[in-house]
């Protein structure tokens, strides 16, 4: 089969994925093409494909607006086969509706939807997640791409039902997208922490960071990405209203997945507050998985 993968990434959390179902599909010899969404990315050909899948982090319930402005400059086949594998640091239910807006236009070239999966990925904005925590949720990663590929090759289709009331919701948040442009005019850069690896003006995928008389300035068409803050060495980066949610330093992933100690499991019956939501989610994906590995 020919795979075409096209996928936006913030902090490099959706390319994680990307990159394991890319070897995925490799070892059941695919060829894949992985398209990487930023200011400068080309439009690229969707044609001869066997199968396309797209990706993005959910952003406030919604899929994020340069993913959804470079898939509406493409062209699809009739009856073109494609799967979402969409991932965020929560699994609320209003995150079904983020995929409505590129099923709708994908409907416009009656292409075929074959799957819609949702990934857990740790946050890169309100807290940083523990090491335990992450080694549960790469465990349970593991298992849905476990499923996602069953499904695949037994022709069964897996949806993520949305209702009306998770859409309108979805779409009244959708309008903040503003945000990020009115925010950006609030950011700037601590000069007594700031060391000029230039770093955040390389990196970020919408071009919204420049250097002026050597100092780092800000456009205002930022998308919150929060790559910027995320990965800056000195941690001097001031993201305005967010300040007091953001997140600095990368998670050391190979190093997590590198662990051979016992996983412990972080999330339980008894996980209370925000981990609440994780109960039903991971409970689902062990009852999923059980069910196909019996077999």
């Amino acid at each position: 089969m020919k795979i075409l993968l096209i996928y936006y990434t913030g902090t490099f959390n959706t390319k994680y994925l990307t990159d394991k179902i890319k070897t995925r599909f490799e070892v059941m010899d695919s060829i894949v093409d992985m398209i990487e969404i930023n200011n400068k990315t080309p439009v690229c050909s969707c044609q001869g494909y066997d199968l396309i899948g797209f990706s993005y982090p959910i952003y406030g319930f919604n899929s994020p607006l340069p993913f959804n402005k470079y898939v509406k400059k493409l062209s699809f086949s009739p009856g073109q086969r494609y799967f979402i594998y969409k991932n965020s640091g929560e699994v609320m239910a209003m995150n079904n509706a983020s995929s409505r807006i590129l099923i709708r236009y994908m409907r416009k070239y009656k292409a075929k939807l074959v799957g819609e999966y949702h990934f857990v990925m740790p946050y890169n904005i309100h807290f940083p997640f523990e090491n335990d925590f992450i080694r549960q949720i790469f465990t349970m990663n593991e298992k849905l791409m476990d499923i996602m590929f069953y499904n695949f090759r037994n022709g069964i289709i897996k949806e993520i039902k949305s209702n009306f009331i998770y859409n309108i919701a979805a779409f009244f948040v959708g309008i903040q997208k503003i945000g990020g442009n009115v925010n950006s005019f609030l950011y700037k850069v601590d000069k007594n922490k700031c060391i000029n690896c230039m770093k955040c003006v390389r990196q970020c995928p919408h071009d919204n960071i420049y250097v002026t008389d050597g100092t780092i300035r800000f456009h205002h068409h930022c998308d919150m990405c929060m790559r910027c803050s995320f990965f800056c060495p000195t941690d001097a980066i001031h993201i305005g209203f967010l300040q007091r949610w953001k997140v600095n330093g990368p998670y050391n992933y190979k190093r997590i997945e590198a662990d051979n100690s016992p996983v412990v499991e972080y999330i339980n019956e008894n996980s209370k507050g925000f981990y609440k939501c994780f109960i039903k989610y991971f409970n689902q994906i062990d009852k999923e998985h059980a069910a196909i590995t019996s077999e």
